[in-house]
This record gives structure tokens, sequence and C-alpha cells, in this order.
């Protein structure tokens, strides 16, 4: 039987529409994810610093160097801290990465960084990647949205690589 009320048949189609596009935008597929451009907040940047100073810059240095050592492990089997500069490994983490391990810490992948669970927000931990990121060079920045793009959740990541992402040494 044909719908009565034909406005109303094209105002929920319409809505249907909106309603996809909208999600679609969520989770990337419009506009993209908001971590793929650099912040230039300076808000978000200035906090990102202060937490920076705060909480990672005994390990990591203050132009965000690390150990000299980077590669080598300590005595104990831990890796020492890497650079943050862009010159290490750390643009090879996707996003979801980056904040985990901040989050939790390395313990679980042979680092001795310590969790920060219980200290910063999950928006402190977005400035302090806004802050890092701001200071990498523009061609890694743009390697590091590339390895992201192709890596965006731990689903993705662990098929590409064929081992589980640890989060907890428990795990």
């Amino acid at each position: 039987m044909p719908d009565q009320h034909p406005m109303r048949a094209g105002f929920a189609g319409a809505m249907l529409v909106l309603s996809t596009v909208a999600l679609a935008g969520c989770d990337g597929f419009g506009g993209g994810p908001d971590h793929l451009e650099r912040t230039t907040d300076p808000e978000i940047l200035q906090r990102g610093e202060r937490l920076y100073q705060e909480h990672c810059i005994a390990c990591h240095g203050a132009q965000r160097e690390g150990a000299e050592n980077w590669r080598q492990r300590n005595p104990d089997g831990t890796l020492p801290p890497p650079p943050l500069d862009g010159s290490a490994h750390t643009w090879h983490h996707p996003y979801w990465q980056l904040k985990d391990m901040i989050r939790f810490g390395a313990e679980a992948r042979g680092g001795a960084m310590p969790s920060f669970e219980d200290t910063l927000s999950e928006d402190d931990v977005e400035a302090i990647i806004a802050w890092l990121q701001s200071h990498w060079p523009d061609e890694i920045f743009e390697a590091w949205k590339r390895y992201d793009r192709n890596h965006p959740t731990q689903a993705d990541w662990e098929e590409a690589m064929g081992e589980p992402w640890v989060t907890h040494p428990e795990d």
C-alpha cells in the first residue's frame, strides 16, 4: 500500500541520509580524524608542553632527544627512552598506540616507561602527542599519517604485524 503521507516518507529518507553522513564523519570516512592534522591551537600546545616538562622530560630529555643508547637494552633488559623528536621509531606507532603507551606504559613491551593511567587524562595524553608532533619535521609527520591510516585500530595493527599488542604485562 503506498504511503499516505509522502512528506513524511521524504522527511524520513532525508533524515536517514543526514544520519549516515553524520555517522560517517565520526569514524573518519568524512573529513578524517582530527589527529591526522597538526594541532595549531596554542592552548593545547602549551598544555602539552607543560605536561611533557612535568612528566616526560626527565627520561626523554629537554629536546625530546631520548637516551643516547636508546637502541641498546639496559642491564635489566628494559629498553631506554627513545627520542620523541621524530628521529626514532615513535612515528612508526599509530595514534591509538601512542596514546596506549603513555596511558599504560611500556613494561608489557620490554620498556621501562611507567603507566600514567592514574595521572594523565585522555585530553592530557592527546595534548602531549600534539605538542610532540608539532616539532616533527613535515616529512616525518606525513609518513606517520600514512602509517596511522594503514593501522587505524588495534585489530588492523595486529593483523598486519602478526602478533598481539599487549597493554599490560599480565595480558
